[in-house]
């Protein structure tokens, strides 16, 4: 399960498992540009930076599309929120 700490800026959008891996992607709105981090674990494996909500948002969904097609799942970690 991902454990990390959350700056007050950001949000958690999602957290899918696969296998014993999990996957977060968190929602950093007090930064501009706007990112959009993906945290594997604990480690930080991507930073996107868009200059709108909307657009980050939607990039956030299609990320977490791809990943479901190739078979993660929602993470005991999402649903315990």
């Amino acid at each position: 399960m991902i454990a990390f700490n959350l700056l007050p800026d950001a949000r958690v959008l999602w957290c899918l498992r696969r296998t014993r891996s999990d996957v977060a992607c968190v929602l950093r709105l007090g930064t501009m540009p706007i990112e959009v981090q993906i945290f594997q674990d604990v480690e930080l494996v991507l930073t996107e930076v868009f200059h709108e909500e909307q657009l980050a948002l939607a990039w956030a969904r299609s990320y977490e599309r791809r990943l479901r097609d190739k078979g993660w799942m929602d993470s005991p970690a999402s649903r315990a929120s």
